[in-house]
């Protein structure tokens, strides 16, 4: 079956390979070949056809919350991406806006935060072509525990409690 309209020829070529370049990223393309003498045209191949790779999608499904037994961590989770462009891919963490760490994982801790400090956090997907998609999420610490500073017994069976 010869190739519809709109196909792209490449004379010339002797080789057994070539590379097609200048194509559109996540873009699908179909191949058709034919060989071509002196005498005549042979007959097209069967046609193949592949993606070419493009940046991933955006995570999904961002979760922050704090542990509920630290004033100063969040943790935050997420989903990958759908799509993940067909290579490679690695996450991005940034935290009010500045970048934090580089992961491949799904799960970050963040320690040495300020109690009762809302914080923004932004989850990418890079890979080698370029940063894909995010997702960003408010994460609020929990307050700090009041001191006890001083704890009296007053009458029986009361106990007077001051806090700072």
């Amino acid at each position: 079956k010869k190739p519809s309209s709109g196909a792209t020829n490449k004379k010339g070529i002797t080789s057994t390979s070539i590379t097609l370049s200048g194509l559109t990223q996540g873009t699908k393309y179909y191949i058709w070949v034919t060989a071509v003498s002196s005498d005549a045209q042979g007959c097209y191949s069967t046609r193949e056809s592949n993606t070419t790779f493009k940046v991933p999608g955006s995570p999904t499904d961002l979760m922050i919350f704090p542990p509920s037994e630290s004033c100063d961590v969040l943790i935050v989770n997420w989903t990958a991406p759908a799509n993940t462009g067909g290579l490679p891919f690695y996450y991005y963490l940034f935290l009010n806006e500045y970048p934090l760490l580089v992961s491949n994982n799904q799960l970050s801790i963040l320690g040495n935060l300020t109690a009762n400090t809302e914080y923004r956090v932004t989850v990418a997907a890079f890979n080698e072509l370029g940063e894909g998609g995010n997702v960003t999420g408010i994460g609020l610490t929990r307050p700090e525990a009041p001191s006890i500073s001083s704890l009296t017994a007053t009458l029986p069976y009361q106990l007077n409690i001051t806090l700072t």
